[in-house]
């Protein structure tokens, strides 16, 4: 419990950093057929080089607490060149703390985005841990665009495909504000246990 209450201290610490113009805020909600879904990802900008982001996440059944999961990730980011950085960082997630180092690549443009990472991730032992994400906004008129996206992530060791999931979204963005249908899935410990979450999703840019 000390542990959760100090790594849920310090993400607060990046929520409120002072200098708004430096500062980012994106929540996202999912009313699914299983479960409702919170994440949020908050970015606060130090330097042009060093970067603080926190990601939290939580999914809760309706019906039960034993399927609920939790992750919550403060990372220290250095930004080598134009599309790499350079990570570190700790947080809690099931079934409790982990601390990771990774390299990412990142293209931008206005209405795509592709980002990759590979890294390692200590968490009652090393596993390779691979992130991919990818972003499109199409115009559809001048004040409204479609929207897709994907994350997938996937953590494996020397025995196994330990973790995996896989987040889609699929809908409308009008200036910062999207929304649509969105699809959850997790794999655990070789895909014997699979969770899937389908509904509605809401997702602003503050």
């Amino acid at each position: 419990m000390k542990t959760i209450a100090i790594t849920l201290a310090l993400s607060t610490l990046v929520a409120v950093a002072t200098h708004a113009q430096q500062l980012s805020y994106t929540p996202e909600v999912v009313l699914g057929h299983r479960s409702s879904f919170y994440m949020h990802h908050v970015s606060y900008k130090i330097s042009d080089k060093i970067k603080i982001n926190n990601l939290s996440l939580f999914d809760t059944e309706y019906t039960t607490d034993k399927e609920n999961i939790f992750f919550i990730r403060n990372t220290a980011s250095y930004t080598v060149s134009k599309r790499f950085t350079l990570n570190a960082a700790f947080g809690m997630k099931n079934p409790g703390a982990f601390f990771s180092a990774f390299v990412q690549y990142r293209v931008s443009k206005p209405t795509q985005s592709f980002s990759y990472a590979i890294g390692t991730t200590y968490q009652k032992g090393f596993t390779l841990e691979q992130s991919l994400s990818f972003e499109y906004t199409p115009y559809l008129t001048a004040q409204k665009q479609a929207y897709f996206s994907v994350l997938a992530i996937g953590n494996v060791n020397t025995k196994m495909y330990q973790r995996g999931l896989q987040f889609i979204r699929l809908g409308l963005k009008q200036d910062k504000l999207m929304y649509g249908l969105a699809s959850n899935f997790d794999q655990f410990n070789n895909s014997k246990k699979t969770l899937e979450n389908i509904g509605a999703f809401v997702k602003h840019n503050f």
